[in-house]
C-alpha cells in the first residue's frame, strides 16, 4: 500500500524535507572534504620512507577512494601519518555510513512514513484527490496543522493515515458516480480504533449537493451523538467571505447587491444576515440586500420563508437590472455569485451598470477559474483591467486559510454555529422585552461573550437531539416554509428535562445553591428541584424548549413529529387532548401557524441559552 502524503504546517516548524535537504548538503560537503583530505594526505605520505605502495597519481586517487570502504591498505599499518590523512580516515567512514542510511531510507521510505503516520497524534486527515480536497489540505497546512493525505477512505487507508490519533478528518472524494462516497468514509472512520488518550475524532464529509447535505445534517442533528458535519464548499466559502467583509454588515444603513441567486448567492445572503443580527439586537436597522436579475423575486421569497435570520436582519429588494439599484440606494459592495464560473466572469466583465451601481468593490467569486485573479490589475504579470482597482476576485483557498474555526478545522462546527444562533435568538427576544444592550454580561455580541456563557450555549444546542427524541420528533429540511411552535403541553413536559440538564451542567462546573446569585463564588438561586422554582424561573426553561424550532430554522430545518401520540405526556400527568395537540403539531413546516413568529419567540429569555444568566 502506498504511504499517505504528509503536508507539514506552514508558519510552524521547518518542513522536514527542508531540514533533510540541509543535512544532505552537509554530508555531501563532508564527502568532498574527506576525499580532498585523503588526496592531500596520500600525496604527502607517498614520499615517506615507510611508504611501500604505488606512488602515481592514479594510485593516490585509488587509495583515497578506499578510505570510504574501510579498506585503504596503504594505511593499515598506521604509523606516523600526515594529519590530513588521519582526518580523512575518520571522516570518510562517516560519509559512507550516511550514504548507507540514505539508501536504506529510500528503499523503505513508504514503510517509514506508514510507521510514522500510524503513530501520529493531533493531526488532520484529508481523503481524496479533488480540488476540494486540495483546498482543504492547503488551508489546514496554512493554519498550522500537520496534514496526512490519502486517496481512498477504506479502513486500511485510514489506518495508514493515522486515524487512531487524528484530531479531524475531511472526506472530500469525487462524488460523480457515488453521491454518498464521503458519507461512507465518515462511517468507516467512525468505527475505526482510536488511542484511549485521544478525544473524539471530528468528522467532516463534503457533499456537493446542498439539499442532500442539509438532509444528512438533519438526520445527524436528530442523533444524540454529535461529531459529524456535512458541508458544501459553497457554504463554507460564503461564510468566510461574509466574515472577511463583516464591516459591510455594520454601520447605520448598510446595503449590498447580489447577482446570482443559486446555492452560493443564497448562502452569502444568509451569512450576512447572521452577522447583521448582532446589530439588530443592539438596535440597528436591517441590512438592505438588492437581489438583481432574473429569479430575484423567487429567491427573495425563498430566503424570507426559510431563514429567520434573513427575515429579522435583512430588507430584501428584488430588481431586474442594476440600473434600478440606484433608485434604492448605493450599495457598499456588489457580489457576483453565479455558481457557474463562466456566467460569473461574463456578468462581471460586461455589465457596465454593475460597475457603476456601487462606489465600492465588485466582488467576483471564482472557483475552478480562481487562478484568473492574478491576471487582473496593473502589475507586471497582469493582462486584464481590474476596473481601476475595484474588481475583487475572490479565491476559495485564500478565504478558507483565513477561517477562524478553532484548532485543526477550516470551518466552524455546526454545533458552534447553532450556539451562535441560540445566542442571537436570546438577544433578539431580550431586546423585544426591553432589556438594554450591554446591560448584562449576556447582552453582548458572541465575540464579547465570556467563555462560560459560550460553553453554556454549546451545551444547550448539543442537548437538542435529546429533547427531540423525548418529544417523539425528528428534524427535516424546511423546504421554503417557516418554523412552527411546540405545543405548550410538550413545552411544559420537556422544560423539566431542560432544568435537570442545566442543573447537572452547573453542578459539574462547581456551582452550588445560593439565595442570591454570585458569579465569583459560583452561587445560583435556581439550583434546586423544579417543584421549588417560581413560575418566572420555570419560564426560563420553557423558553429553551420554545427556542428549538427557531434555532433549527436558522439552518433551514424544522421539527417534525414522528408519531401523533409520542412525547406529549408529562411524567405523572394524563395525556392531553390528542386532537388539540395534533393541531398544534401540524403547524410545523406548514406556514406561519396560528400565532406567527411572535408566539414562537415569546418569553425566550433568561436561561434559554445562558446557563449563567438564569
Amino acid at each position: 500500500m502506498a504511504a499517505p502524503e504528509l503536508m507539514a504546517p506552514r508558519g510552524g516548524p521547518r518542513r522536514l524535507r527542508v531540514r533533510r535537504s540541509w543535512v544532505r548538503a552537509g554530508f555531501a560537503a563532508l564527502f568532498g572534504v574527506a576525499f580532498g583530505l585523503g588526496l592531500w594526505g596520500f600525496w604527502l605520505y607517498r614520499t615517506s620512507p615507510d611508504f611501500a605502495w604505488g606512488t602515481t597519481g592514479w594510485d593516490v586517487v585509488y587509495y583515497s577512494v578506499q578510505l570510504f570502504v574501510l579498506g585503504a591498505e596503504a594505511t593499515n599499518e598506521g604509523g606516523d601519518l600526515p594529519w590530513q590523512l588521519q582526518a580523512a580516515r575518520f571522516l570518510a567512514p562517516v560519509a559512507t555510513g550516511y550514504a548507507v542510511f540514505e539508501a536504506v531510507r529510500s528503499l523503505f521510505a513508504d514503510q517509514f512514513v506508514l510507521m510514522r503516520t500510524r503513530r501520529m497524534r493531533g493531526h488532520a486527515i484529508v481523503v481524496g484527490r479533488t480540488p476540494v480536497a486540495d483546498l482543504i489540505a492547503e488551508a489546514l497546512a496554512a493554519r498550522g496543522a500537520l496534514v496526512s493525505r490519502t486517496t481512498r477512505g477504506d479502513a486500511e487507508s485510514l489506518r495508514s493515515a493515522g486515524v487512531a490519533g487524528a484530531a479531524v478528518l475531511y472526506a472530500c472524494e469525487a462524488e460523480d458516480d457515488e453521491p454518498g462516497v464521503n458519507v461512507l468514509t465518515v462511517a468507516v472512520a467512525k468505527r475505526a480504533d482510536r488511542y484511549p488518550d485521544q478525544p473524539g475524532l471530528r468528522l467532516n464529509a463534503h457533499v456537493s449537493d446542498p439539499e442532500l447535505a442539509l438532509a444528512l445534517q438533519a438526520r445527524h442533528l436528530s442523533h444524540p451523538q454529535p461529531g459529524v458535519d456535512f458541508f458544501t464548499l459553497g457554504e463554507l466559502v460564503a461564510r468566510s467571505l461574509a466574515r472577511r467583509d463583516q464591516t459591510v454588515a455594520r454601520g447605520d444603513a448598510p446595503h449590498i447587491s447580489v447577482v446570482g441567486h443559486d446555492t452560493f448567492g443564497r448562502a452569502l445572503v444568509v451569512a450576512f444576515a447572521r452577522l447583521r443580527s448582532v446589530e439588530i439586537a443592539s438596535g440597528g436597522e436591517p441590512l438592505t440586500v438588492t437581489l438583481v436579475g432574473p429569479g430575484a423575486q423567487d429567491a427573495a421569497r425563498t430566503l424570507r420563508a426559510r431563514w429567520p435570520a434573513v427575515r429579522a436582519a435583512c430588507r430584501l429588494v428584488p430588481v431586474e437590472t442594476f440600473a434600478e439599484v440606484r433608485a434604492i440606494g448605493t450599495p457598499q459592495r456588489v457580489y457576483v455569485c453565479h455558481d457557474d464560473d463562466g456566467d460569473a466572469l461574463l456578468h462581471a466583465l460586461r455589465d457596465s451598470d454593475l460597475w457603476r451601481a456601487s462606489e465600492g468593490a465588485v466582488v467576483l467569486r471564482l472557483n475552478r477559474l480562481a487562478g484568473l485573479g492574478g491576471l487582473f490589475g496593473t502589475h507586471d504579470g497582469a493582462i486584464l483591467d481590474d476596473l481601476g482597482g475595484r474588481l475583487d476576485v475572490v479565491e476559495p483557498g485564500r478565504l478558507l486559510r483565513r477561517a477562524t474555526a478553532p484548532g485543526v478545522l477550516v470551518h466552524d462546527d455546526v454545533y458552534d454555529l447553532m450556539a451562535v444562533s441560540a445566542h442571537l435568538t436570546y438577544l433578539r427576544n431580550q431586546r423585544a422585552r426591553g432589556v438594554a444592550w450591554q446591560s448584562t454580561p449576556a447582552m453582548v455580541s458572541w465575540p464579547e461573550l465570556s467563555d462560560d456563557l459560550r460553553a453554556a450555549n454549546r451545551a444547550q444546542v448539543r442537548a437538542i437531539p435529546d429533547r427531540l427524541r423525548q418529544m417523539g420528533c425528528t428534524v427535516a429540511p424546511a423546504r421554503d416554509v417557516e418554523h412552527g411552535r411546540i405545543p405548550e403541553p410538550v413545552v411544559d413536559a420537556r422544560a423539566v428535562d431542560e432544568h435537570e440538564r442545566w442543573m447537572a451542567e452547573k453542578l459539574a462546573a462547581g456551582w452550588t445553591y445560593g439565595p442570591e446569585r454570585d458569579d465569583v463564588r459560583r452561587l445560583h438561586p435556581d439550583l434546586r428541584p423544579w417543584e421549588e422554582l417560581s413560575e418566572p424561573d420555570r419560564e426560563k426553561d420553557r423558553a429553551a424548549i420554545r427556542a428549538i424550532p427557531v434555532i433549527l430554522a436558522d439552518f433551514g430545518l424544522h421539527v417534525v413529529p414522528l408519531d401523533n401520540d409520542a412525547g406529549w405526556e408529562a411524567p405523572g400527568e394524563p395525556a392531553p387532548d390528542p386532537l388539540g395537540v395534533v393541531r398544534g403539531w401540524r403547524i410545523f413546516g406548514r406556514g406561519r401557524g396560528e400565532g406567527g413568529r411572535g408566539d414562537v419567540s415569546r418569553a425566550e429569555a433568561g436561561r434559554s441559552e445562558q446557563s449563567g444568566e438564569g
